[in-house]
C-alpha cells in the first residue's frame, strides 16, 4: 500500500502535527512528505513562528489623531468665546445702549442757570431704566435724548442730570418737546399741546389729539363731535353722553370754559366750541367763542399759544396742569 501523503491531507494534519496530537505512523509520513515537498515545509514553517505582534501606529497617523484633537479642542474654546462676545454685545445693546424714549414717557422738570442746564424728572413707565442721556446744543437751544432698557440694579427710572451749553440758553427740548423757554418751565401737558397744534378744525384726528391731552372724557365721559366748516365761523361741537348733575352744572361749564379757550388757542381757525349735554334729562348748550377767550385772556386768544412759553402762561391761568 503507498504510504505516502498528498500536500492536501499534509496541510489538514499539520495542526495536530504541531500540537504532538499525531501518531507515530502519522508523523513519519508527514515528515517523509515535507522531505520532498518544499511548499509543505514552509507552510509548517509559518505555522511554528510567533504571532506577529500588531505594529504600533506610524508616527505620521499619530500625529495626525493629535492634530485633530488639538483643532476640535480649539474650535470649542472658539465656539464658547463667541458665544460669550455675542452675549456681551447683545447685553450692551439692551442695557447701555437702549432705544430712544417717547418724549411723552418722560416727566422732567428744567432749570437753567446761565449756560447750566439741569434736568431732573422720571420715566412714567415703572418697568424701564434710564440707560442714556445725551445732550447737544445750536443756536441757543439745547437738545435732549434719553435712551430706556429694562429696569435692573444698575439703571433707576429716576434720573438728574446737567450739561453747560456754549452759550445762553434760550430753549430746552427733549425731541420736539419744548421743556423750557426764555425762563418759563414748560409742563408736559403744554409741550403736547405746543407739539400738538392744528391750523385746520377740519382735521379731526387732530382736534381729537388736542382733546386727548386736555382730558375731555376724563372729565365729562364719552362724547361725539361735529364740525361744521361749510362757511365762516368754523366751529366744533362736542356731544356729552353723560347727563350732568343740576348742582355740578356750573362748575362743568367752568372747565368747558377753560379747554374751549385752550382749543381755540392751539387750532388756528376754529371760532367756536359748542358743548350739547343734559342736565337731569333737559338738552343744554353752552358756546364759547373766539371773542369770550379774548376778553379771558386780554389779547387775541390766537396769540397766547404763538409760544410754548405763552400757552404755559395760558393754562397756568386756568388752572390747567
Amino acid at each position: 500500500m503507498d504510504k505516502k501523503l498528498d500536500c492536501a491531507i499534509v496541510r489538514d494534519l499539520l495542526p495536530s502535527y504541531v500540537d504532538g496530537l499525531s501518531s507515530d505512523i502519522t508523523n513519519q509520513a508527514i515528515e517523509e512528505h515535507l522531505g520532498g515537498c518544499p511548499d509543505c515545509a514552509e507552510a509548517l514553517r509559518r505555522m511554528r513562528e510567533p504571532a506577529a505582534e500588531k505594529s504600533p501606529p506610524s508616527p505620521e497617523v499619530d500625529y495626525l489623531k493629535k492634530v485633530r484633537r488639538r483643532s476640535t479642542g480649539r474650535s470649542l474654546i472658539i465656539g464658547i468665546v463667541l458665544m460669550l462676545i455675542g452675549m456681551t454685545l447683545m447685553s450692551f445693546r439692551i442695557f447701555y445702549v437702549g432705544s430712544a424714549a417717547d418724549a411723552s414717557d418722560v416727566a422732567c422738570h428744567v432749570t437753567v442757570e446761565g449756560d447750566t442746564v439741569t434736568v431732573s424728572g422720571t420715566l412714567t413707565s415703572s418697568g424701564l431704566g434710564i440707560s442714556r442721556m445725551t445732550f447737544s446744543d445750536s443756536s441757543g437751544m439745547v437738545q435732549m435724548k434719553v435712551s430706556t432698557a429694562p429696569k435692573a440694579f444698575f439703571n433707576h427710572g429716576d434720573f438728574t442730570a446737567s450739561y453747560t451749553a456754549g452759550g445762553d440758553v434760550g430753549q430746552v427740548r427733549i425731541d420736539d418737546l419744548i421743556l423750557w423757554e426764555n425762563g418759563t418751565a414748560i409742563s408736559n401737558t403744554a409741550a403736547q399741546l405746543f407739539q400738538a397744534m392744528n391750523p385746520f378744525v377740519g382735521d379731526m384726528p387732530s382736534n381729537s389729539k388736542i382733546a386727548a391731552i386736555l382730558g375731555v372724557s376724563d372729565q365729562f365721559g364719552p362724547y361725539t363731535n361735529e364740525l361744521q366748516t361749510s362757511t365762516e365761523p368754523y366751529g366744533w361741537t362736542l356731544c356729552l353722553e353723560t347727563d350732568i348733575p343740576q348742582d355740578e352744572e356750573r362748575a362743568a361749564q367752568d372747565s368747558m370754559a377753560a379747554d374751549s379757550y385752550v382749543m381755540l388757542a392751539t387750532i388756528g381757525n376754529l371760532s367756536y366750541v359748542t358743548w350739547e349735554y343734559q342736565v337731569d334729562g333737559n338738552a343744554q348748550e353752552y358756546t364759547v367763542t373766539a371773542e369770550d377767550a379774548a376778553a379771558y385772556a386780554g389779547m387775541d386768544i390766537k396769540a397766547c399759544a404763538q409760544s410754548a412759553s405763552q400757552l404755559q402762561t395760558l393754562l397756568e391761568s386756568l388752572g390747567i396742569k
